[in-house]
């Protein structure tokens, strides 16, 4: 999900789950202005929701990277360390997250390097205060002030049952359409001053919803001396929804957005101001306290006014959960979308605030990989300082990122960032800290790293913490060619993804044996290490051992799950490989008598074309098993598997170039390497590639010298 710097606009959103229906409230932030971006941003969120976990290399939409240096926000990888990859809201509720009166944050359910923030905070039962956001459609209430209004009626004692009756009937009827109004039913014989006053409340709720704002204002101001306590509270606090919703009439286009050329009166706010305020100090344990404080925010966003809404977010943040009224994940989300968003530097003075800004403004680049935004100065972060006071930890740890990210001085980090490695428990500021101390020290080669790593991990307990903790340490280990510790029985580096991503990418063949048959490892790292085991030696020339190591494949395991990426998948499917049926279109034989033909003759060439067979038939072409993280990656030091990533193309030149290959064998090669270009013209097979000149001189070969090969008469083109 964009974050409020990167985001192009804030869309309108009407039925999304209302945690996250922060965009159905009339922000429109256009700061990049284009509808490229738009459709940009809306086929992002098509794939990649902000609820959602972070996700393995082979998602659509957007890849995590498993790497600890990184300035780069792209939505989908942020950390348990505080910094500039992260989403705004992530920092903003990790530092949340720190402060007192705040509930444990829960985590990711499952142990990862990457979190998502709605992960973070404990789900909050008080909903009202979602009209913080503003209405979006004033009927959003309708049912939950349906209810209240029975509750209130049925507990009071001088309104006859009869009445009582037909007011809780005439309310149930009513359903509101706030585009067109609606129609309050008839309420004959209601005689009794309460049922009166119940009455006239349902009149004002009519008028209210039907947008008749005057008539509303005059009925509920009518009901301030109403005798029923329920009837002058709730009524008092209308006059505040009534006045927010005169002040906005209008002021949406059909698109939830501000219309360029309308401002909101400063006298319709001023009066929206005063009625809430007024409920607010009438009412300081109120029902619907912690709705008109949001509304109260709304009306400062929608006069711009940044210092009284940044005043109330400090004010919030100064309050435990219990008296917030709004969960984290949505204050979060609503600070990100109406201050932030629009805030400067100058404008901000809050330094939980400020330092979210700050870290958006020390990034290297954006989703998209355009640059986000103007890189603060180290002077511009020093003239800061004087806000900071109270908070010199957090401050420190703003000029170390700068000193890491922005103006690179991995001394000055050091300097600057005390060890304070061994903790019982790190908040997540200090846990910041320390893992870009460590960073540094990785950085400078300083050959205490390991120590440090591995002190950090006591005190690593807080959600998604010890995971990257060991992602540096095994970052280390890998860099440092001992990438055996990693495996060791006694080794603290426990999390999935970082020990299948090793054994993946850079594992030898005896480490990949070891881990498939370790009865210490759990069942998901033991096929992983199998799968790439037979794969690579499948594909790497390594035939002899895959016809021994295909006996460790245990009875039952499927040969049809979806077995591409050893990330997500629960089981997989290691029988594919001794899957008993033919292969692709040149009538081969079962992978295992292939890799026993190629295990006496490397050279075979039917065996090789039925080893590209294998890989064509099963989807494995461009297979992360042939591919390579970056060097600054996990997993992306050089494998230490023999053999060079499988390509059919270089297969198919083999047995073109083969002296020993039937012609049937070189006019299925020749077709084959054409096709590896179709449709669009670019390699599918892996290797390297070749231009166009060579592969009309394929075609050419192929339609000349085996002119009645079957695989002549079909190919009619190249690309």
């Amino acid at each position: 999900m964009l974050n409020a710097t990167d985001r192009s606009c804030v869309l309108k959103t009407v039925n999304a789950d209302p945690r996250w229906n922060r965009y159905a409230l009339g922000t429109h932030h256009c700061e990049m202005g284009s509808m490229i971006r738009i459709a940009l941003f809306l086929l992002l969120c098509a794939s990649v929701l902000w609820s959602m976990p972070a996700k393995a290399s082979s998602d659509i939409g957007c890849s995590a990277s498993r790497k600890l240096s990184f300035a780069v926000y792209s939505g989908c990888d942020d950390t348990a360390m505080i910094g500039p990859r992260n989403d705004s809201r992530t920092n903003l509720i990790l530092l949340m997250a720190d402060l007192p009166g705040t509930a444990r944050a829960r985590g990711p359910a499952k142990p990862s390097i990457f979190l998502d923030a709605a992960s973070l905070a404990p789900p909050f039962e008080q909903q009202d205060s979602l009209f913080s956001d503003g209405e979006g459609s004033r009927c959003r209430s309708n049912a939950a002030g349906t209810a209240d209004f029975e509750a209130a009626l049925r507990t009071n004692t001088k309104v006859p049952e009869p009445e009582r009756v037909a007011l809780i009937a005439a309310r149930r009827g009513f359903q509101p359409d706030c585009a067109q109004g609606g129609t309050l039913g008839a309420m004959a014989g209601i005689k009794s001053e309460g049922g009166k006053s119940f009455a006239a409340y349902l009149d004002g709720a009519a008028a209210f919803y039907g947008a008749d704002f005057d008539a509303a204002t005059a009925r509920f101001t009518a009901l301030g001396t109403a005798r029923d306590p329920w009837l002058r509270e709730t009524a008092r606090y209308m006059l505040g929804r009534v006045a927010v919703n005169r002040a906005q009439v209008d002021y949406y286009d059909e698109y939830g957005s501000p219309k360029e050329t309308m401002k909101i009166s400063p006298a319709l706010l001023s009066d929206a101001e005063t009625a809430l305020r007024g409920y607010l100090k009438a009412y300081p344990k109120g029902a619907y306290f912690f709705s008109a404080r949001g509304l109260l925010r709304r009306v400062y966003w929608l006069g711009q006014d940044r210092a009284k809404l940044e005043a109330e977010y400090a004010a919030l943040l100064a309050l435990p959960d219990s008296q917030r009224g709004i969960d984290a994940v949505s204050l979060a989300q609503e600070i990100d979308a109406k201050l932030l968003s629009s805030a400067t530097a100058d404008t901000l003075h809050e330094p939980t605030l400020l330092a979210v800004f700050d870290l958006m403004h020390m990034r290297s680049k954006s989703y998209d990989g355009e640059p986000c935004c103007t890189a603060i100065s180290r002077a511009a972060l020093e003239a800061q300082r004087a806000k900071f006071t109270g908070k010199p930890a957090l401050f420190a740890y703003l000029l170390a990122v700068h000193a890491h990210f922005v103006a690179p001085q991995p001394g000055a980090v050091v300097r600057l960032l005390l060890d304070a490695s061994k903790q019982a428990d790190f908040s997540y500021i200090e846990f910041s800290r320390q893992m870009l101390r460590g960073i540094a020290l990785d950085a400078s080669g300083d050959r205490n790293a390991r120590g440090f790593w591995i002190d950090l991990l006591a005190g690593a307990k807080r959600p998604a913490q010890r995971p990257l903790v060991e992602l540096a340490l095994a970052m280390h280990e890998e860099r440092d060619h001992a990438l055996v510790r990693v495996f060791a029985p006694d080794s603290p580096i426990r999390t999935p993804e970082i020990r299948e991503t090793l054994l993946v990418y850079v594992a030898d063949a005896k480490l990949l044996r070891q881990q498939a048959q370790a009865a210490s490892a759990p069942d998901h790292e033991r096929d992983v290490a199998l799968f790439t085991l037979l794969y690579k030696e499948a594909t790497r020339g390594s035939h002899r051992d895959f016809v021994r190591d295909v006996l460790l494949i245990h009875a039952g395991a499927p040969s049809d799950a979806t077995y591409y990426d050893s990330f997500t998948s629960e089981h997989l499917a290691t029988a594919l490989f001794i899957k008993g049926t033919k292969l692709g279109d040149y009538g081969c034989p079962p992978l295992l008598e292939t890799q026993r033909r190629l295990a006496e003759s490397a050279d075979d060439a039917k065996a090789l074309i039925c080893d590209g067979e294998f890989v064509r038939a099963n989807g494995f072409d461009g297979s992360f098993l042939d591919s390579q993280p970056s060097a600054d990656e996990l997993g992306g030091s050089p494998s230490l598997y023999a053999g060079a990533p499988y390509s059919r193309l270089v297969t198919y030149q083999a047995v073109m170039a083969s002296p020993k290959a039937s012609p049937d064998d070189k006019a299925y090669a020749l077709f084959r390497a054409v096709n590896c270009y179709a449709p669009g013209g670019s390699n599918a097979c892996g290797g390297k590639g070749v231009d166009p000149v060579t592969r009309k001189a394929w075609f050419q070969r192929l339609k000349h010298d085996y002119p009645k090969s079957r695989w002549a008469q079909e190919l009619h083109y190249y690309w």
